[in-house]
């Protein structure tokens, strides 16, 4: 049902956008932990002013769900999130490197478990920020983000690396192999994730496999894995 909602929020927003802008990406992935905690997205990015030389202006809109755990007086509870953001950006070339920046309002609700009551359900809208810095080459890529939403005051990061480790002269199946290292938190939660990457070009659909080595401050050490999907259209 949550997928659905995201689907259709996604959907209506791209229906909303020029023809003449109907070039873009779309990514889409999915990861979770050894505590069952989990976090699912699909965005969509879309040209919706193209300049000579540059900077361009585009438009994306990313819906997510992300759930988790926390302590209230030693007992585990659950909690679920799912939130939408529609955004405007800035993308700038410079040589190998694509620089972009982008914000937009975030939507979110959020469904809470309580101790001896019924399960507590809220909707926000606050502000996020996003940016973001890309170097690629045929042979691999670096890949910086970072972003921030104010309504709990929480930072995400994220570098990743890619190097290609096998050249198929057909359109499948090249690999690129590569390293993540990500960081997030707010003052009342930090946690740090670092592991492999693998991916895989099949025509214009890149699949990508991560897992590793996570540490957070309310389970410490731990493991998650996941995948991602992108492809432009």
């Amino acid at each position: 049902m949550i997928r659905q909602r995201f689907l259709i929020l996604t959907a209506g927003i791209l229906l909303l956008l020029p023809a003449s802008s109907r070039a873009g990406d779309v990514f889409t992935g999915f990861q979770i932990d050894n505590k069952s905690q989990y976090f699912g997205y699909l965005g969509v990015r879309t040209p919706l002013l193209r300049t000579a030389g540059g900077p361009d202006l585009f438009v994306q809109a990313m819906a997510a769900g992300l759930g988790y755990n926390f302590k209230t007086n030693g007992q585990l509870l659950d909690a679920n999130v799912q939130f939408l953001v529609p955004s405007l950006g800035i993308t700038q070339k410079f040589g190998g490197w694509t620089l972009s920046a982008l914000a937009g309002p975030q939507l979110r609700r959020i469904e809470e478990q309580r101790l001896n009551a019924s399960t507590s359900v809220e909707h926000q809208i606050g502000a996020f920020g996003q940016v973001e810095a890309l170097y690629w080459h045929e042979k691999g890529s670096v890949h910086v983000i970072g972003s921030y939403a104010d309504l709990d005051n929480f930072f995400w990061s994220r570098l990743r690396g890619k190097l290609l480790a096998y050249k198929a002269n057909k359109r499948c199946c090249s690999t690129y192999v590569g390293w993540d290292v990500a960081g997030m938190g707010n003052a009342d939660f930090r946690a740090f994730q670092t592991g492999p990457l693998v991916e895989v070009p099949v025509g214009k659909v890149f699949l990508l496999a991560k897992g590793g080595y996570q540490y957070s401050t309310p389970f410490h050490s731990g493991a998650y894995g996941g995948f991602e999907i992108y492809f432009p259209f």
